[in-house]
Protein backbone atom coordinates (compact mmCIF):
# COMPACT_ATOMS: atom_id res chain seq x y z
CA UNK A 1 0.00 0.00 0.00
CA UNK A 2 1.35 3.34 -1.20
CA UNK A 3 3.20 4.97 2.25
CA UNK A 4 0.71 8.37 1.86
CA UNK A 5 -2.44 6.46 1.73
CA UNK A 6 -1.21 4.25 5.07
CA UNK A 7 -0.36 7.63 7.49
CA UNK A 8 -3.62 9.18 5.97
CA UNK A 9 -5.70 6.38 7.11
CA UNK A 10 -3.34 6.55 10.46
CA UNK A 11 -3.92 10.46 10.74
CA UNK A 12 -7.78 9.64 10.47
CA UNK A 13 -8.26 6.99 13.55
CA UNK A 14 -6.44 9.02 15.66
CA UNK A 15 -8.34 12.35 14.52
CA UNK A 16 -11.44 9.88 15.21
CA UNK A 17 -10.38 8.71 18.96
CA UNK A 18 -9.50 11.87 19.56
CA UNK A 19 -12.52 13.29 18.53
CA UNK A 20 -14.56 10.58 20.64
CA UNK A 21 -12.80 10.90 23.89
CA UNK A 22 -13.33 14.59 23.85
CA UNK A 23 -16.80 14.32 23.16
CA UNK A 24 -17.30 11.39 25.60
CA UNK A 25 -15.62 14.43 28.40
CA UNK A 26 -18.38 17.20 27.15
CA UNK A 27 -20.78 14.69 27.30
CA UNK A 28 -20.36 13.33 30.85
CA UNK A 29 -19.68 17.21 32.06
CA UNK A 30 -22.96 18.07 30.97
CA UNK A 31 -24.37 15.43 33.06
CA UNK A 32 -22.42 16.47 36.00
CA UNK A 33 -23.40 19.57 35.72
CA UNK A 34 -27.44 18.52 34.92
CA UNK A 35 -27.28 16.43 37.94
CA UNK A 36 -25.93 18.78 40.75
CA UNK A 37 -26.40 22.11 39.87
CA UNK A 38 -28.79 23.26 42.02
CA UNK A 39 -29.21 20.26 43.53
CA UNK A 40 -30.81 19.31 46.68
CA UNK A 41 -28.20 17.00 48.51
CA UNK A 42 -30.98 15.40 49.81
CA UNK A 43 -32.49 14.37 46.76
CA UNK A 44 -29.15 13.61 45.13
CA UNK A 45 -29.93 9.56 43.71
CA UNK A 46 -27.16 7.39 44.44
CA UNK A 47 -26.40 6.18 40.91
CA UNK A 48 -26.08 10.26 40.22
CA UNK A 49 -23.25 9.87 42.99
CA UNK A 50 -21.67 6.93 41.54
CA UNK A 51 -21.66 8.71 38.20
CA UNK A 52 -19.77 11.82 40.05
CA UNK A 53 -17.10 9.62 41.93
CA UNK A 54 -16.80 7.77 38.00
CA UNK A 55 -16.58 11.36 35.84
CA UNK A 56 -13.64 12.08 38.98
CA UNK A 57 -11.73 8.88 38.22
CA UNK A 58 -11.85 9.43 34.53
CA UNK A 59 -11.51 13.10 34.15
CA UNK A 60 -9.53 13.98 37.14
CA UNK A 61 -7.17 15.17 35.27
CA UNK A 62 -9.17 17.10 32.76
CA UNK A 63 -10.70 19.08 34.89
CA UNK A 64 -10.19 22.51 36.66
CA UNK A 65 -9.47 22.46 40.40
CA UNK A 66 -8.86 23.91 43.15
CA UNK A 67 -5.90 22.12 45.43
CA UNK A 68 -8.73 21.55 47.84
CA UNK A 69 -10.74 20.15 45.89
CA UNK A 70 -8.33 17.55 44.20
CA UNK A 71 -7.35 16.40 47.25
CA UNK A 72 -10.96 15.81 48.17
CA UNK A 73 -11.93 14.57 44.79
CA UNK A 74 -8.89 12.09 44.73
CA UNK A 75 -9.56 10.80 47.86
CA UNK A 76 -12.67 9.87 47.04
CA UNK A 77 -11.67 8.37 44.09
CA UNK A 78 -8.89 6.34 46.09
CA UNK A 79 -12.14 5.47 48.73
CA UNK A 80 -14.15 4.56 45.69
CA UNK A 81 -11.47 2.15 44.10
CA UNK A 82 -10.69 0.78 48.09
CA UNK A 83 -14.46 -0.38 47.91
CA UNK A 84 -14.82 -1.25 44.67
CA UNK A 85 -12.13 -3.72 45.11
CA UNK A 86 -12.74 -5.15 48.61
CA UNK A 87 -14.89 -9.00 48.17
CA UNK A 88 -17.32 -11.23 50.09
CA UNK A 89 -16.30 -14.58 51.10
CA UNK A 90 -17.97 -16.12 47.66
CA UNK A 91 -16.33 -13.32 45.49
CA UNK A 92 -19.00 -11.16 45.34
CA UNK A 93 -18.45 -7.66 45.31
CA UNK A 94 -19.98 -5.51 48.47
CA UNK A 95 -23.50 -4.13 47.30
CA UNK A 96 -24.25 -0.77 48.77
CA UNK A 97 -23.89 0.87 52.18
CA UNK A 98 -20.10 2.06 51.78
CA UNK A 99 -21.32 5.11 49.26
CA UNK A 100 -24.07 6.39 51.98
CA UNK A 101 -20.51 7.39 53.65
CA UNK A 102 -19.46 8.75 50.91
CA UNK A 103 -22.20 10.53 50.06
CA UNK A 104 -22.22 13.79 51.60
CA UNK A 105 -18.76 14.67 50.53
CA UNK A 106 -19.09 13.76 46.92
CA UNK A 107 -22.40 15.69 46.51
CA UNK A 108 -21.12 19.08 48.16
CA UNK A 109 -18.12 18.02 45.80
CA UNK A 110 -20.72 17.83 42.80
CA UNK A 111 -22.45 20.88 43.61
CA UNK A 112 -19.86 23.13 43.40
CA UNK A 113 -18.18 21.69 40.46
CA UNK A 114 -21.77 21.89 38.73
CA UNK A 115 -21.95 25.75 39.89
CA UNK A 116 -18.71 26.13 38.02
CA UNK A 117 -19.51 24.48 34.82
CA UNK A 118 -16.56 21.75 35.14
CA UNK A 119 -14.51 23.68 33.40
CA UNK A 120 -11.57 22.04 31.56
CA UNK A 121 -8.27 22.16 32.55
CA UNK A 122 -6.28 24.44 29.97
CA UNK A 123 -2.72 22.57 28.86
CA UNK A 124 0.20 24.81 29.47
Amino acid sequence: MNPTISLSCLVVIIGSLLWTASADFDSDRERVIEYFKNADPSSVSESKVLFLVEFLAKHINDIELTTEQRARAEDIVKQYNEEKAKLLVDGAPAQGGWIIKLARVIIQLGIELASEGVKKARKS
